[in-house]
């Protein structure tokens, strides 16, 4: 439940830095909304690259303001160039702003937010919501990688708080010097994700799947690396399951060519973040599918994982990160040796038997309703806030009550 901000002029004021336009991006809504929950005000200054938003914004009770300056992702070295400008446009609008934190998010914002806040004398929060060199890795040359590990390796040194997604990426962090560090994960809320049997059936009618059928969803952006290929022939060769699949991306015509060849491969579009629960609670597995061999795959704690938790759903997906950690760990799915269509249909066996699929749902539930939910990280964000502000009162929010009735992973 989001609950209406209380604003004084003693509020704390928190300013934030994000390199997209906040439509909103669903991990930095989490915090923001929080935040406000815990009485402060929060400002967003965003770079909005496809000049598509308005200036000013106010997203329920968040304040965005936008730089403009038109780019794409993916331009490689040169991109370097635009976040020069970006970087000045950006410096100016905070510069005026008041605040009490300043929250960067990600490490191409970190340089930015860290001079910021020693010219006024504020603590500076690192939000490092992957390995960002990782992520460049055969997109920027390699010397230029080097850099930006070397720059990413002064500054958590010398921020006040480091919070990252993940355990693995959080040990990854501290080895290499940072001094104060949390997980706060991209986990989901509970009342978000929760549905009855007749609303989950209500989807599964309209799309017109069989009570009988076994449901995986994938929603996920549409690229090679996302091991698409090799679900759609498999669910070709399954005549029992059903695939809820969406997202945008290259492969998107192979996927509407196959669903239009397929009456069982249901595309249903970009889902948005409001679309995303339901469609996962009508399922009965969520897929995940990544390259093993991407460098960031190594701390990979997506947000199809705590999908799957929020929603008591096992999961299908490989063997790396924190995803292949925590089902292995819980039991609660199949990790695939690797990725081609004869593993992923022996996983689709094992979980069509109920028994299995039951105790899988059972484990998935507890952890998520006991560990990696929201109001979890909430708690953690209230803490590493009431650190960096002792001088200001900020106001608890209310406890989950599912999680106190939570029970210990188990066997049904």
């Amino acid at each position: 439940m989001i609950y209406p901000p209380v604003h004084d002029r003693a509020s704390p004021a928190v300013l934030m830095l994000l390199t997209n336009a906040y439509d909103p991006d669903p991990r930095v809504r989490q915090e923001a909304l929080a935040l406000l929950q815990f009485g402060c005000r929060v400002r967003i200054i965003a770079w909005d690259r496809d000049v598509k938003s308005p200036e000013f914004e106010n997203k329920e009770g968040v304040e965005v303001e936008r730089v403009f300056l038109k780019s794409r992702h993916g331009r490689g070295n040169s991109q370097v160039v635009f976040y020069a400008c970006v970087y000045l446009k950006m410096f100016w609008r905070a510069w005026r702003a008041q605040c009490d934190v300043v929250h960067c998010h990600d490490l191409d914002t970190l340089p930015l937010g860290f001079l910021i806040g020693k010219f006024k004398g504020k603590p500076v929060i690192y939000d490092a919501h992957e390995s960002f060199p990782d992520m460049l890795e055969g997109n920027v040359h390699r010397a230029l990688q080097r850099v930006l590990v070397r720059i990413e390796n002064f500054l958590i040194r010398r921020v006040d708080l480091l919070i990252t997604v993940g355990e693995k990426l959080r040990r990854h962090f501290a080895e290499r010097g940072a001094r104060n560090s949390v997980v706060v994960g991209n986990w989901k809320s509970l009342e978000d994700f929760s549905r009855s049997p007749d609303q989950n059936q209500a989807i599964r009618r309209q799309l017109g799947i069989p009570e009988s059928a076994m449901v995986v969803v994938c929603i996920s952006q549409l690229f090679v690396d996302r091991k698409l290929e090799e679900l759609l022939e498999v669910v070709d060769l399954a005549p029992n399951v059903y695939l809820i699949i969406g997202g945008k991306g290259a492969l998107e015509n192979k996927v509407r060519t196959c669903a239009a060849r397929n009456p069982r491969i249901l595309y249903v579009g970009f889902v948005g973040p409001d679309d995303i629960a339901g469609y996962t609670c009508a399922s009965d597995v969520v897929y995940y599918g990544f390259d093993p061999n991407n460098p960031n795959a190594r701390f990979s704690a997506p947000n199809k994982l705590f999908e799957a938790l929020a929603a008591g759903k096992p999961l299908v997906t490989g063997d790396f990160g924190e995803i292949g950690e925590v089902v292995r760990e819980s039991e609660c799915g199949v990790i695939l040796p690797r990725y081609d269509a004869q593993e992923i249909a022996k996983a689709f066996r094992t979980i069509e038997d109920p028994v299995v699929r039951n105790r899988m749902a059972f484990n998935a539930r507890c952890l998520g309703r006991g560990e990696m939910n929201w109001k979890k990280a909430e708690k953690v964000l209230y803490a590493e806030y009431a650190r960096l502000l002792p001088g200001c009162v900020l106001r608890q929010a209310a406890p989950d009550p599912e999680s106190r009735h939570h029970t210990q992973v188990g066997v049904l």
